[in-house]
């Protein structure tokens, strides 16, 4: 089966209004939102069985069922409008089931079908108690970043196998719209995301019309968009894989009538009354028979639990459910640290069901000991492992949770002095002072003789073979003391790589993490993936670089020179590319460096450009090793300046800034990357 070139898995839909998109925004980064797509190419092996059984079937589809999807719905906020009413949570199920429904008198009520799939706020949660379907968490999650969508469903989640898992939350990237995951891919990423101004069509919403949540909804249920691939040749193999959408070259962005594509016959307009286009909300009111069918294949293969009525009765959306007139109080919290060092503070969010009115928390080992406010933060001063317990109540009700071994509070001594380097070359593995971390128990790091930058080893981790899309294998550094560093020194951190994806679709994706805190946090200090992360062509056999197919990366440290126990790790996030090797890795003030002394001068360093060719905006990144004046100019290739952009004062560090060139003419042009000390110039191709 052909590739999957994708645009939606962890689909993004940039609004601009309430119910307007925005040509000039990147409706979809899904290349730069999601490391597990090969599976995606799984999920449609047996999408497509179950459409061609249905089909031996004599199309027996007018005479299914409705099927009822359980939903929950997590709320995500912190204390502000985005704490959306249930009322304006129930206005959106209502709208799901008009559009998915075809319900008449509806704006779901347009040209197409009937999709045969209503939705149903659960009555009853995963442990049998009373709910309104709705958990509601404060935390500032709630202003989301993409690369966060783990840690969000960390929040909150229930089993994805009987509820569907929709969030809300203020804010995606900034202005995104919401995203959703493929069938079966990750449990733990299952669902999709909806900002809250754009999620049914009351309070917050008032001014929309809740197709945000239709449309992130069908990729959830297995839809492509309707412009996926493009014109392609065979209208049902190619594209969005439906027979009945007319083929479309790019997205729509208003509800002007189009026609991209001339292939079809009869040869049709461009569909732009379709949930899965990225035409306004205005413009949408239909799913077609073919999407139906898709939708269908995927409740009979994929997400077939989800729908039994064995489920429907062990949530509480079988028609038989008589819901109490009060459902009690149910105790619940979390938190995302829960191993810390002395003198950590924790933040416990509440999560009890069924809106409590008060909160009598107790910590054992923390001060404060104990506390009645709804969410509170807890310091931990001495090392141990810690129960917590909440007592939640209403004034018809009262509930308690208590989890023994909570918190973990440990010591958090003194790094190792710089400087640390690792080249592999000893032949042990692993290494001294060194831990590999195999969170998947599969395939993770091993040492390499086939390649290396110097000596006779390296390290890999051999990611075509590794076929749990999604897991993270790590090569944790030991803890480091910065502060032994010569106050005039330049601190960082260096190490080689090499790696080639396995095709133009899916890549593996590298990681470099910090920590000051234990490992109650850490900061993202370097990422590559795609074609930023390949030094090698494309190859489907495993991949073996010689000398020439190293990149090496250089990470300042010197904000962190006061840091008496940092932890790093280099971190392999898989999707079944090919091979990636690490070799001379280096932490230190440059007097174990393998660099030379010019390497680490250099003002600019890393620079990534991309996309390239470009429709529309482009991002940068660079690497500054100490605080420089950035300034950027495009020309085109006879010396004019089109545009310039003066960025000002960056400080050392890792750093990505957007730059729109709408209004350049197709063409080739040469960026001039330039700070006071140098300037380095990359071609840039534009599209129309």
């Amino acid at each position: 089966m052909k590739n999957l070139i994708l645009r939606i898995l962890v689909c993004f839909y940039v609004i601009t209004g309430y119910s307007q998109v925005d040509e000039s925004d990147n409706p979809c980064i899904f290349d730069h939102t999601t490391n597990n797509r090969k599976h995606v190419e799984l999920s449609e092996l047996k999408i497509q069985a179950a459409i061609k059984q249905a089909e031996w079937k004599s199309h027996a589809e007018s005479s299914d069922i409705i099927r009822t999807i359980p939903v929950v719905v997590h709320v995500i906020h912190n204390g502000g409008s985005e704490n959306i009413s249930e009322a304006q949570i129930q206005s959106q199920i209502q709208i799901l089931n008009e559009d998915y429904g075809k319900i008449s008198g509806t704006n779901g009520d347009g040209n197409g079908v009937d999709t045969r799939i209503r939705f149903c706020l659960a009555k009853i949660d995963p442990k049998g108690r009373c709910t309104n379907g709705i958990v509601r968490v404060k935390s500032s999650l709630t202003n989301h970043q993409s690369y966060q969508r783990a840690m969000l469903k960390e929040l909150s989640f229930w089993d994805n196998e009987k509820y569907l898992n929709i969030y809300t939350v203020k804010s995606i990237n900034g202005n995104v719209g919401g995203y959703s995951s493929f069938p079966d891919g990750p449990a733990e990423e299952d669902g999709f995301v909806v900002r809250h101004n754009l999620f049914g069509n009351l309070g917050s919403a008032s001014s929309s019309i809740g197709r945000t949540a239709s449309h992130e909804l069908g990729h959830w249920l297995g839809l492509y968009h309707t412009f996926n691939n493009g014109c392609g040749i065979d209208l049902c193999t190619d594209g969005d894989y439906v027979c009945d959408t007319p083929p479309q070259s790019l997205p729509s962005y208003n509800c002007d009538t189009l026609n991209t594509c001339s292939n079809d016959f009869p040869d049709l307009n461009d569909q732009k009354e379709n949930y899965m286009n990225y035409t306004p909300d205005t413009c949408k009111n239909m799913f077609t028979n073919g999407q139906r069918l898709r939708i269908k294949a995927t409740l009979d293969t994929i997400r077939k639990q989800i729908w039994q009525y064995s489920n429907l009765v062990s949530t509480g959306c079988d028609s038989n459910y008589i819901t109490p007139t009060i459902c009690p109080v149910t105790a619940d919290f979390v938190t995302l640290s829960r191993n810390i060092c002395i003198g950590n503070s924790v933040y416990f969010m509440d999560k009890s069901l069924n809106q409590p009115n008060a909160w009598q928390w107790t910590f054992a080992g923390g001060t404060p000991a104990s506390s009645n406010n709804q969410n509170p933060t807890v310091t931990y001063s001495t090392p141990g492992i810690y129960s917590v317990k909440l007592v939640v109540s209403d004034s018809n009700s009262m509930d308690s949770t208590e989890v023994q071994g909570y918190i973990t509070v440990k010591l958090p001594g003194v790094g190792d002095a710089l400087s640390y380097k690792e080249d592999f070359d000893s032949g042990i593995y692993p290494p001294l002072f060194l831990t590999v971390v195999n969170n998947d128990g599969g395939v993770t790091w091993e040492i390499d003789s086939l390649a290396s930058v110097s000596g006779n080893y390296s390290i890999k981790i051999n990611n075509l073979i590794n076929t749990n899309y999604g897991s993270t294998d790590e090569l944790v550094l030991p803890n480091f003391n910065l502060s032994t560093a010569h106050p005039d020194s330049n601190i960082f951190m260096s190490f080689k790589w090499a790696y080639a994806k396995s095709d133009s679709t899916f890549s593996d994706e590298l990681l470099v993490l910090l920590s000051t805190d234990c490992g109650v946090n850490y900061n993202r200090v370097f990422n590559r993936r795609q074609n930023a992360l390949a030094t090698g062509p494309t190859q489907s056999t495993p991949f073996i670089p010689d000398s020439t197919q190293w990149k090496k990366a250089f990470i300042p440290l010197n904000n962190y020179r006061s840091e008496t126990y940092m932890e790093l790790k280099i971190v392999n996030l898989t999707d079944g590319g090919n091979n990636l090797y690490i070799d001379d890795i280096y932490v230190g003030d440059g007097s174990l460096a393998t660099t030379s002394t010019s390497d680490v001068s250099l003002s600019l360093y890393d620079i990534n450009l991309y996309p390239n060719p470009s429709y529309g905006n482009i991002t940068l990144e660079y690497t500054f090793q100490q605080a420089h004046d950035l300034k950027i100019d495009i020309y085109d290739l006879k010396g004019k300046l089109i545009l310039e952009f003066n960025e000002g004062v960056k400080q050392a560090g890792n750093h990505q800034i957007f730059l729109t060139t709408n209004n350049i003419e197709q063409g080739m042009y040469l960026v001039k990357i330039r700070t006071e000390r140098e300037e380095k110039f990359v071609r840039l191709m534009i599209m129309d």
